[in-house]
């Protein structure tokens, strides 16, 4: 098993980040997806967009790299943005 971290944009902002073992980018995804996350109240983690995941390798800040999805904030051309919104609101 390897080691990966799984980031998803929360609503009503931000993102947030767990770390798995798993074999391959894909089963991190899933393993990361079936987890309690532990976001603060008023938070959702928006599990309908694409997460980024890193494969992490030590030393960390050397050999970690991105291997799948967007890159938070929006700095990937052609990705479509996140757009916080607020918990409870209607989309018109």
């Amino acid at each position: 098993m390897k080691k990966y971290s799984v980031t998803w944009p929360t609503r009503p902002s931000g993102v947030y980040t767990e770390w798995v073992r798993a074999a391959d980018p894909t089963d991190a995804v899933r393993a990361a997806s079936e987890l309690d996350w532990p976001t603060a109240d008023g938070y959702t983690v928006a599990f309908d967009y694409t997460p980024m995941v890193w494969r992490l390798q030590r030393p960390y800040r050397m050999r970690s790299h991105q291997v799948a999805g967007p890159d938070f904030p929006d700095e990937v051309d052609g990705e479509v943005g996140f757009t916080p919104v607020p918990l409870g609101s209607e989309t018109v």
